[in-house]
């Protein structure tokens, strides 16, 4: 009986092998255009180079030497194909990042299978969200005087060290959670709230909330408050004097600013305060612009995995800092931002809406 056994288990790994090398046998080669894109890469003017990857080759060069740095980033060779390098790997993620097009053309461009743009996509896009904490960092102490000494000089408007709102991406939520990501303009989001300083460069971001929230509760759910409401605020503001500007969604509180509400009976000093607050506050829209503008994937994330869409809205963000901490600009056209505010309860606390009452008057009759 035993060796009636081993016969069968011999004979079944027979059928299986045959099976398996049938399979290979089957199994279609993919036709790639024969040519070398590295040296098409190579012969493009710098205005073509920065279209494609919106960055220019200065600004590329130092992303690859920052991710040369990062040991899960290094290229190991143990035979056969030679691996594909780093440079190639940043180019082939900028390339889908930057473009609104299927993940197969940049396959077909780059001459890889579609299947190898998605790992590197990912691996990319990890590697970007890990070094998030060097690129996405909260203004110290002395950097607060610099940032609000900018800010009133462009809008006269004292203490300013950043600009928060909320920002959409489109997204394909999974067919059992569709209602969560429902926005009040019926799309299908997730919400980013973003603080930025007045030269868009952001200071913090959190991501990944569905679209049917309101900014408010947004924000009471953020990393932010939270670290306010439990350290209290020097942990990030220093002095009483700092704070931020936000929109009428916001709750107003000494720490963070927010306009006048107009029924139609606000006299000349509070319009002229939320002309200057809306000046000042303008930046953060104008910094959602120019991330959506330069990362066009941001336009609409088709992918069912929420947590990936919020790793590529992180990445590209991490990427839109380092662009402009190298000077590398670009020219967009933002859209005006039309927000509908509806009234809803802020937060709990009413000694903290009161204490920002107090301010803004204060900031009022400077």
């Amino acid at each position: 009986s035993n060796l009636i056994i081993q016969h069968n288990i011999i004979k079944n790994n027979v059928k299986r092998r045959r099976k398996l090398i049938l399979a290979l046998l089957k199994r279609q080669r993919h036709y790639r255009i024969n040519t070398t894109v590295d040296k098409w890469i190579d012969a493009y003017l710098d205005q073509d180079f920065h279209g494609h990857f919106r960055m220019t080759r200065n600004t590329f060069t130092k992303l690859v030497s920052m991710f040369k740095q990062d040991a899960q980033m290094e290229v190991c060779y143990t035979g056969g194909y030679q691996p594909m390098t780093i440079e190639k790997k940043l180019l082939v993620a900028l390339w889908y990042l930057a473009k609104e097009g299927a993940m197969f053309t940049a396959g077909e461009f780059f001459n890889i299978a579609k299947s190898t743009v998605k790992k590197i996509v990912d691996l990319v896009v990890n590697t970007l969200c890990r070094l998030s904490s060097k690129i996405i960092v909260w203004p110290k102490k002395l950097d607060c005087v610099e940032i609000s000494k900018v800010f009133n000089e462009k809008s006269n408007f004292p203490g300013v060290i950043g600009a928060i709102d909320g920002c959409h991406f489109t997204v394909k939520p999974p067919a059992n959670q569709q209602d969560s990501y429902i926005d009040r303009k019926l799309n299908k989001s997730i919400i980013m709230q973003g603080i930025c300083s007045s030269n868009k460069l952001f200071t913090n971001v959190n991501v990944g909330f569905p679209g049917r929230l309101h900014d408010a509760r947004v924000f009471v759910n953020s990393q932010l408050y939270k670290k306010v409401d439990e350290e209290g605020q020097h942990a990030l503001f220093y002095s009483n004097n700092y704070h931020l500007l936000g929109d009428s969604a916001y709750p107003n509180l000494s720490w963070l600013i927010a306009p006048f509400k107009d029924y139609g009976n606000l006299n000349a000093r509070k319009k002229q305060f939320n002309y200057k607050h809306s000046k000042a506050r303008v930046c953060i829209e104008h910094a959602f612009g120019l991330l959506k503008g330069r990362w066009r994937r941001l336009l609409y994330i088709n992918t069912t995995d929420m947590k990936k869409a919020s790793k590529i809205i992180l990445a590209c963000c991490v990427l839109h800092n380092f662009c402009i901490l190298n000077d590398d600009n670009l020219e967009v056209i933002i859209e005006n931002i039309l927000k509908v505010n509806e009234n809803q309860e802020h937060t709990k606390n009413r000694a903290e809406i009161i204490t920002g009452d107090v301010k803004r008057n204060s900031i009022l009759n400077i």
